[in-house]
């Protein structure tokens, strides 16, 4: 009996494992045909029709039917505007027959447009949707070359035309201008200008804001902001931001040429020559597979006014106060985007730097014009008299300005986190020129570049091993190591002109148009202007002299880091890294009647630079990078302001 229950307890196991044998063989069938199903659906290619329609989605809390249907009353979007960011986020419209891209492609393409137009601030919702309606494609009179090409439908949540808001935040702008006016950098990890360094309490400040989005119907976005701090230093900020075509008539020439044609008739003949062809059907006109319309083209080009009025507070660096009016116009291949939002020091001011929402390499040209009033700090006890340097005291009174900038930034777009590189590179130039009718005269040159290189890659590349054919063995111990080198060098160049006397240039080059060096967005182990050229002495708010600012610049640094520890689970897993750095830099004023490449310039230029050395972290969040590092000047002059423990904080561009 008991041998008769061994034989049926082994037949189950047999018949188990059998069971156990046939199921693993379909999984991997299920495996196999669903890969196979993924390739052949991300290789095949899908002819789009043009245009594309544009729909709005409605709410679900308006659908009385629960299904997300669409409506096109009410949408302010413009349906060519669409489509030609469609053509520029790389869509192939309007082919008709198989093109190179495939499916694939198409969704790449389609998700590149979404984040693109998400990015202005206009909608709440994009969506794209590939496919034939049940109507279209049960009607007989189509063609079957219309049968077979696919519609392409954007359905957009479009936000409210306005956005109001009242509250409170906090005030970056002065802490910025002391560590970057004149300097800003690469705007990213070990380097990069655009950090602000905490060396004095931010200020919290009132804040009312208005905007209004997509009132002509190609996204266009305008802020006006009002702020007033804990001191009673108030701001006002307004700016204007729309695509160039917007400004245009449609049958203008230039509006022709920016605007992507008619994606049909690319390579192919006109519509009028087609016409006079009885063998030629318009409608069968096919896109040529080689027509490419890249991200960034004509719908993006915008021309953008902005307005400003500032008071800001130097008086911890250079003993004196600014209030400045300014207006300029914009022409760039970006608009500036949404506000960066309340708290954070205000939506997107008219500066230089490259939208928070862009993904790409930024160019811009500026044109603006301000009257600045420099005033300086005022005797607690005499208060006729002024509390600051002689030096600031020669440049009180008001003066304009009226000059031109323009210049380029990659953005972090060649780099794999912008705000928190690991691997690629980085770089940025600016060049400035102002002139009559203004009293200051000037040229300035500033840029900078950084580049990141991990370790692993180098292994990878002495081995020759591919990325891969890694084991999951090999992808852990390159996580665990992950040492990644970094290097950046950031430099300004400022030289007064007088245009035949039409510039008073009034003791020399303004200050505020001064390169200032130092904080952990530029130099470690100094306080934000805390090196560079200063007067003998300076107000009872800066004992050491006041800061004086230079005509040139330079800051380097070589640096390591690598991911948290695994037992330090939650940094990881947010990008934080542990860093060891080594920088130099300097900030000198080089006499007008020598050049900088003469040996005494070098030789100051050497003799004056400032080395520091040390460690910290520092974690990529959505508004920018944090760090908070510790540094030990090796080299410094007696007048330095150092720092040993800093934290800094990068804001979002805009």
């Amino acid at each position: 009996m008991s041998a008769q229950k061994q034989r049926e307890r082994q037949q189950q196991a047999y018949q188990e494992q059998l069971r156990q044998i046939q199921h693993q063989r379909e999984q991997k069938m299920r495996e196999k045909l669903q890969q196979l199903k993924a390739e052949y659906l991300s290789a095949y290619s899908l002819p789009l029709n043009y245009p594309a329609k544009v729909t709005s989605v409605i709410d679900d809390d308006d659908n009385s039917g629960g299904t997300n249907k669409s409506k096109n009353d009410s949408i302010r979007t413009s349906k060519e505007f669409i489509n030609a960011r469609l053509l520029e986020a790389g869509l192939p419209l309007g082919g008709g027959a198989p093109s190179k891209l495939t499916l694939g492609d198409h969704s790449v393409a389609a998700q590149r447009f979404i984040s693109d137009l998400e990015g202005t601030g206009c909608y709440d919702s994009v969506q794209v949707h590939i496919g034939n309606d049940q109507d279209n494609n049960d009607d007989d009179d189509a063609s079957p070359e219309q049968q077979q090409m696919f519609d392409v439908t954007v359905r957009l949540k479009e936000k409210r035309w306005y956005k109001i808001y009242i509250g409170g935040g906090v005030n970056s702008d002065d802490l910025s201008s002391l560590g970057t006016s004149g300097g800003a950098s690469t705007g990213n990890a070990f380097g990069g200008g655009a950090g602000t360094a905490l060396g004095a309490l931010p200020k919290l400040q009132f804040e009312s804001s208005l905007s209004a989005s997509n009132l002509t119907g190609f996204a266009d976005m305008s802020t006006a902001l009002y702020s007033v701090d804990q001191t009673g230093a108030s701001s006002f900020r307004f700016t204007h931001d729309r695509p160039l075509c917007s400004w245009l008539p449609k049958q203008s020439t230039l509006y022709d040429w920016l605007m992507p044609q008619d994606p049909r008739l690319v390579g192919d003949k006109s519509i009028e020559e087609q016409k006079a062809n009885d063998d030629i059907d318009v409608m069968q006109v096919l896109m040529g597979d080689d027509a490419q319309y890249a991200l960034g083209g004509g719908s993006h080009v915008t021309l953008g006014v902005h307005a400003l009025c500032l008071e800001q507070d130097f008086e911890s660096t250079r003993s004196s106060k600014e209030f400045t009016r300014s207006i300029g116009v914009r022409l760039a291949n970006h608009c500036r985007g949404a506000s960066r939002g309340p708290g954070i020091g205000g939506p997107n001011k008219p500066s230089t730097s490259p939208p928070e929402t862009m993904a790409g390499p930024y160019f811009f040209l500026d044109w603006n014009t301000c009257l600045r009033d420099t005033l300086p700090r005022r005797h607690s006890e005499f208060p006729f008299a002024l509390d600051c340097s002689s030096d600031v005291a020669k440049q009180a009174g008001t003066a304009f300005k009226h000059s031109l900038t323009g210049g380029m930034y990659l953005n972090g777009s060649l780099t794999d986190d912008r705000y928190d590189p690991t691997m690629g590179y980085d770089a940025h130039l600016v060049g400035e020129v102002a002139g009559p009718p203004g009293d200051a005269g000037f040229w300035k040159l500033k840029g900078g570049g950084a580049f990141h290189f991990p370790l692993e890659l180098l292994q990878m590349m002495t081995l020759g091993i591919e990325s891969d054919d890694g084991t999951e063995e090999d992808e852990t111990s390159a996580s665990v190591m992950g040492l990644t080198l970094h290097s950046s060098v950031n430099f300004g160049i400022a030289r007064p002109l007088t245009f035949n006397g039409l510039c008073s240039n009034l003791g020399g080059i303004p200050f505020s148009d001064r390169f200032y060096s130092g904080g952990p967005g530029q130099l470690r182990g100094f306080l934000p202007a805390g090196i560079g050229p200063r007067a003998t002495k300076g107000g009872s708010s800066t004992p050491g002299g006041d800061s004086l600012g230079g005509d040139m610049f330079y800051t380097s640094t070589l640096a390591a880091s690598i991911p948290f520890p695994s037992y330090f689970e939650t940094l990881r897993q947010n990008g934080g890294r542990l860093f060891g750095f080594a920088n130099a830099g300097t900030c000198v004023s080089v006499d007008p009647s020598v050049g900088f490449g003469s040996l005494s310039a070098l030789s100051r230029i050497m003799n004056s630079s400032r080395i520091a050395v040390g460690g910290g972290v520092s974690m990529g969040t959505p508004m920018g990078r944090f760090e908070l590092s510790y540094a030990v000047p090796m080299r410094y002059g007696p007048k330095d302001a150092r720092k040993h423990v800093q934290m800094g904080f990068g804001f979002s561009f805009g």
